[in-house]
């Protein structure tokens, strides 16, 4: 359910980071921790090469953002699900 504002990192519920094995980049996600999806993204090599397609194939329906620091992947978040 999206909310009219998000304005912290905290108000993602449930809430999972991950740093890409390939790649580097750092991967918020609005799901519990145990998907299987958040392991492929985290530890496989498939997503690496076309990341975004694959987030929008895989991930989209739950919420995510993708960026080089955190807080880059929060804003990412953000912008992708509430416009701003």
């Amino acid at each position: 359910m999206k909310k009219d504002k998000i304005e912290k990192i905290e108000d993602i519920y449930p809430l999972t980071i991950v740093q890409m094995r390939y790649g580097g980049k750092y991967i918020i996600f609005n799901m519990e921790s145990d998907n299987s999806n958040i392991h492929e993204v985290q530890l496989g090599e498939e997503p690496h090469y076309e990341l975004d397609k694959w987030m929008d194939e895989n991930i989209a329906p739950f919420g995510y953002g993708i960026g080089d620091t955190i807080w880059n992947a929060f804003e990412d978040y953000k912008k992708r699900h509430y416009g701003y």
